[in-house]
């Protein structure tokens, strides 16, 4: 099996409909349809003699990727985690979002430097009890909607600060076929961290990659 570049753990993407890949300076669509920006915790390859992505029924009609992921987004009405297995083809790095920012002239930039600011965050050293930030906080804050309808909508992915709770090296097991080929990709490390959870009215905890987190973000 061909090996094709995929992204990287902690690597910053989302799906590619999302608006601010799109030359606006603020998302028109409502904010329940906009789409989270997500971690990637896993990486996973197909074995093509198992797997077809091409449909049987229509000619050269393709239904599947050899390469899918398993990515993470902070779902902030329930304060959760959630994960889901998302397909390479769906997916486009972070890097192409566009962000604007208003001048003192009142008048609209792309504000390149956030993106630069995200792309040179560097990776956690654990220390228990430091307060840390899930990597994509500052991108999803800054998002800007016409007539406020995240709010609206009462619709976000923004993540709270949380607190490093906990460390577990993760086993490095199952990473190939039978053949040699490989078949995932995970982190070498987990990092514990808890938030306190007010949609269920008590502290969470939950185990994800080192490479999901940051510190020291100004908003």
């Amino acid at each position: 099996m061909s090996i094709k570049k995929h992204f990287n753990i902690g690597e910053i993407v989302t799906f590619k409909s999302h608006p601010l890949f799109r030359n606006h300076s603020s998302i028109k669509e409502i904010g329940a349809q906009v789409p989270p920006l997500m971690l990637v915790k896993e990486v996973y390859y197909d074995n093509q003699k198992f797997i077809k992505n091409y449909s049987d029924e229509v000619e050269n009609a393709q239904i599947s990727d050899d390469i899918k992921y398993l990515c993470v987004f902070f779902n902030a009405n329930k304060s959760q985690f959630e994960e889901k297995m998302v397909y390479n083809s769906f997916l486009k790095s972070y890097l192409d979002l566009k962000y604007f920012r208003i001048s003192e002239s009142k008048e609209k930039h792309e504000n390149v430097e956030l993106i630069k600011e995200v792309k040179a965050y560097e990776n956690v050293t654990y220390k228990f009890g430091e307060v840390v930030q899930f990597k994509t906080k500052k991108l999803e804050h800054r998002k800007s909607y016409e007539g406020n309808s995240e709010k609206i909508m009462n619709t976000s992915f923004q993540t709270p600060d949380f607190l490093l709770s906990g460390i577990k090296n993760h086993a490095q097991t199952d990473l190939f076929y039978s053949d040699g080929s490989p078949k995932r990709v995970i982190t070498s490390q987990l990092f514990k961290v808890i938030w306190f959870n007010h949609f269920q009215q008590k502290y969470s905890e939950y185990l994800l990659p080192k490479e999901f987190f940051v510190k020291n973000l100004s908003l």
